[in-house]
C-alpha cells in the first residue's frame, strides 16, 4: 500500500533522460533502462522524458567519414577504438543491440534532437529515441540525411506531417534543443547519458541494471511511503482464539 494523493492516485515519478544520438553508451544505457523499467510494478506510475545534448556540436551536417575516421581524427588512438569497439558488441549483444561501428555516419545530430522534441508532443518520443539509434548505430544511416531521418522517425510513429514540417524549418523546435542543452550545463552535466530522478537525484553513465531498479525503487518508495498504523484504542468482543511466538491456544 502507498501513500497517495487525495484523488487516490499515487504520486508520480518524473525520470528526465539527457542524451545524444551519438552517444553508444546511451543507447546501451537506454536499453537497460528501458528493460528494468518493464519489470518494475510501478512502471505506470513513471514519466519519462528525453533532453537533448550534443557530444560534438561543431560535427558537420552531413560526413562523408566513417565513424573510426572521425574519431581518429579527433585523435583517438585506432587500436583502443578497436577495443572499445568489440567491448561495445558485447555489451550491445547482451542487451539485442548490434553496434556497427565501421558502417557508422557520424554526422551531426541537431535535426536529430529536433525530431526528439517534436515527437515528445505526440506521445511517441521513446519509441523516437530508439528509432534513431538504431538506424545510427545499427543500420549506418546518415541523421544528417533528411530522408532517412524521415523513414526512422515516422516508422517510430511520429505523423509524417509533423516529420515534414520540422525538417522543412530549422527553426522548429531549435530553442527546446537550446534549452535542454542549456539545462545540462546548469545542472553540472558534462557527459551522456544522464538520469534526474524525481528533479534531485542524478545518475550518470550506462549503469548496471540493478542500480537502475535500485535508484528508482528507492525514490518511488520515497515519494510513496508505507503508511504507518496508528495504536489500536481498544478492543471489540472477548478474546478469540489466537496463535503466539509460544504457541496456539486450545
Amino acid at each position: 500500500m502507498t501513500e497517495t494523493l487525495a484523488n487516490g492516485a499515487p504520486q508520480r515519478l518524473a525520470v528526465d533522460i539527457w542524451l545524444d544520438v551519438a552517444c553508444p553508451w546511451c543507447a546501451v544505457g537506454e536499453r537497460r533502462f528501458e528493460k528494468v523499467l518493464e519489470t518494475l510494478p510501478f512502471k505506470g506510475d513513471v514519466d519519462v522524458r528525453f533532453h537533448s545534448f550534443q557530444l560534438d556540436p561543431s560535427a558537420p551536417e552531413r560526413s562523408e567519414l566513417t565513424q573510426p575516421e572521425y574519431l581518429a581524427r579527433r585523435g583517438m588512438d585506432p587500436e583502443r577504438l578497436k577495443e572499445a569497439g568489440k567491448h561495445l558488441q558485447a555489451m550491445g549483444a547482451e542487451l539485442d543491440f548490434h553496434f556497427d561501428q565501421d558502417n557508422t555516419i557520424p554526422s551531426n545530430t541537431f535535426t536529430s534532437h529536433r525530431l526528439i522534441q517534436a515527437a515528445a508532443e505526440h506521445g511517441v518520443q521513446g519509441a523516437v529515441v530508439d528509432a534513431l539509434f538504431s538506424a545510427y548505430f545499427e543500420q549506418g544511416k546518415d541523421v544528417g540525411d533528411p530522408a532517412a531521418l524521415k523513414a526512422a522517425v515516422v516508422a517510430a510513429g511520429l505523423p509524417a506531417e509533423v516529420a515534414d514540417a520540422v525538417l522543412a524549418d530549422p527553426a522548429a523546435f531549435r530553442d527546446e534543443v537550446a534549452e535542454d542543452i542549456d539545462q545540462a550545463a546548469r545542472l553540472g552535466i558534462q557527459g551522456v547519458p544522464f538520469y534526474v530522478i524525481d528533479n534531485k537525484y542524478g545518475v550518470s553513465g550506462a549503469q548496471p541494471e540493478e542500480v537502475f531498479e535500485q535508484a528508482l525503487t528507492q525514490v518511488y518508495t520515497e515519494l510513496n511511503p508505507a503508511p504507518k498504523l496508528a495504536p489500536l484504542t481498544g478492543v471489540v468482543g472477548h478474546d478469540g482464539e489466537v496463535c503466539g511466538p509460544d504457541g496456539c491456544t486450545v
